[in-house]
């Protein structure tokens, strides 16, 4: 019975290939939605499930890096890490951003805190 299929230089049929750099892309980009969902959720600065998300998009990255990669598959893994690089670099500005907010915020209120100390002190009272 003939096949359609040939063989790559690898010795692996081209149905196989196929197979591989499919379930490749399927995985390449579920991480670059993860990539993209951490983005939306820093924005949002919903900043437990970018936390868990984060975490679930390492063990992603872990488990596609830990095989060899298909071919076909190289230079668009290239070029896609380069937005991730970026996104992450937006993601670690807005948490940078509202760390900033929240010590300021916290600032505001250790100064009220104060002044409400003192105007109730001048009174007689204290918190």
């Amino acid at each position: 019975m003939c096949s359609d299929s040939t063989e790559t230089t690898d010795g692996i049929s081209s149905d196989t290939y196929k197979n591989i750099l499919s379930d490749h892309k399927v995985k390449w980009q579920a991480i670059l939605t993860c990539s993209e969902q951490l983005l939306q959720l820093a924005y949002q600065k919903n900043w437990p499930a970018l936390i868990e998300l984060h975490k679930q998009r390492d063990d992603l990255l872990d488990t596609f890096f830990r095989n060899a990669i298909a071919e076909g598959l190289i230079d668009k893994i290239k070029e896609d890490i380069l937005i991730i690089k970026e996104r992450d670099e937006e993601i670690v500005r807005l948490v940078k951003n509202n760390q900033q907010q929240l010590g300021d915020e916290s600032q505001q209120l250790l100064a009220m805190k104060k002044r409400i100390n003192s105007y109730l002190s001048a009174g007689g009272e204290k918190l």
